[in-house]
């Protein structure tokens, strides 16, 4: 037996981030190692909710995502990817959001349609949806967006990477960094590199720990923690024979924002008394979707995942949804009781404005904090990889770290969710 391997790059995180990284270094001619506690995918990537879109009030992950998406379109299959569209609705307090977007989207090359006016939007989803009724003042189609499969996805990086010649090491567990951080302490051994890139998900946190940096950060003078953590509420809810589309096929994936209240759809009472939103995509016979996260204080992540009680969607969730989908489609009315509900969800990290974090964080350590988006931002990863590499990515300059401190975080919008 020779001497340990000794890999210029060893990547922590064998997630969405994490694999697009590898695979981006080692096609540059890195030799790389990705270390996971568990395995690949088995954090918040593998059981995201699979959406993919372009959907966000700042401007400068517009071209990232973009980027993305043509990553899943040239290779759908490998990726699982249904390219059936993503169509945002919003009230009037949000026209002015869906404007701004589709100029961004109009810059970058990325096609999608905007719809103004309440009558030609309800006209305009009729064409999906029959029995529409929710009253909505804009629409924004993106019409290369859609949904793939969370795991599929996953499995494909991971392929791509070892073809590559990425090393990917299951259930090597980072224990702490020594040095400059070059040494890497895991529960195999030691493994010597010149640059760690840290990609772990939710685990952000403690790496963050291990690596000895401040859990918080100045944002604009105050302190506030690197990230906080919500729970993302998803779940497949299954009613036969009431879900099938105008149109025929598959629709697209809809986000339908409101302005409230919401009332259930079981008992007429107010569940949500202000704005409210739910996401979902439809089949033959069931819906899969979701609605707003719940903010968790220093939540357990292990074992992360479904088995998990903690990590799966709250009780209230599902007359939520069903509520929600009652408001905006009268098929659904009064069908509460008769939904077959499986829930899921997942718990992930957010930083202080809802946007990734890719920067140098100690001299040869570099940090990936996903803050959430990582499954739709499959190009996040291989532009850090050539962050890494080339010393400076302008495409990622606006999500250095200093951002925080200097007040130049980015632009939120009028909906109720934090992460668009």
């Amino acid at each position: 037996m020779g001497p340990p391997r000794t890999p210029s790059h060893v990547v922590v995180g064998a997630g969405v981030n994490g694999l697009s990284a590898a695979w981006r270094l080692a096609e540059r001619g890195a030799d790389v190692v990705v270390l996971d506690k568990a395995r690949v995918g088995a954090g918040a990537s593998g059981i995201a909710g699979g959406i993919v879109r372009n959907y966000y009030r700042s401007e400068a992950i517009t071209e990232v995502v973009r980027m993305s998406v043509e990553m899943f379109e040239q290779d759908p299959d490998g990726y699982g990817f249904r390219q059936v569209g993503y169509l945002a609705a919003v009230p009037e307090r949000q026209v002015d959001d869906l404007v701004a977007i589709r100029d961004q989207h109009e810059r970058a090359g990325y096609d999608s349609e905007l719809i103004l006016g309440a009558e030609r939007c309800r006209e305009y989803l009729s064409w999906s949806w029959s029995d529409w009724e929710a009253p909505v003042a804009a629409i924004l189609h993106e019409r290369r967006g859609g949904w793939a499969d969370a795991a599929q996805t996953v499995r494909r990086l991971a392929d791509r990477a070892r073809d590559a010649g990425v090393e990917i090491r299951e259930g090597v567990e980072v224990v702490g960094f020594e040095g400059d951080g070059r040494i890497v302490a895991t529960s195999a051994g030691r493994l010597e590199c010149e640059t760690v890139v840290v990609a772990p998900g939710p685990w952000i946190a403690s790496v963050w720990r291990l690596l000895g940096l401040d859990p918080e950060l100045d944002v604009a003078g105050e302190p506030r923690p690197l990230v906080s953590y919500m729970k993302a509420q998803e779940g497949e809810f299954a009613l036969r024979g009431a879900v099938t589309t105008a149109g025929g096929g598959e629709p697209p994936v809809v986000h339908l924002d409101q302005e409230g209240p919401l009332r259930s759809d079981r008992d007429g009472r107010v569940l949500v008394p202000g704005p409210w939103g739910i996401y979902f995509r439809a089949g033959a016979s069931s819906v899969t979707g979701g609605g707003l996260p719940l903010y968790l204080d220093d939540p357990q992540l292990d074992p992360y995942g479904w088995d998990n009680p903690a990590h799966v969607a709250e009780p209230a969730f599902e007359e939520f949804v069903v509520s929600g989908l009652a408001a905006a489609l009268p098929r659904f009315r009064g069908r509460s009781g008769d939904w077959r509900v499986t829930a899921g969800g997942g718990i992930v990290p957010h930083t202080p404005d809802n946007y990734p974090v890719c920067d140098w964080v100690r001299e040869h350590v570099y940090a990936i904090v996903d803050s959430g988006h990582g499954f739709k931002t499959l190009a996040i990863g291989r532009l850090a990889a050539d962050d890494v590499l080339d010393g400076r990515e302008p495409l990622l300059d606006r999500f250095r770290l200093d951002r925080f401190a200097q007040g130049a975080t980015h632009a939120a919008s009028a909906g109720p969710y934090p992460w668009t």
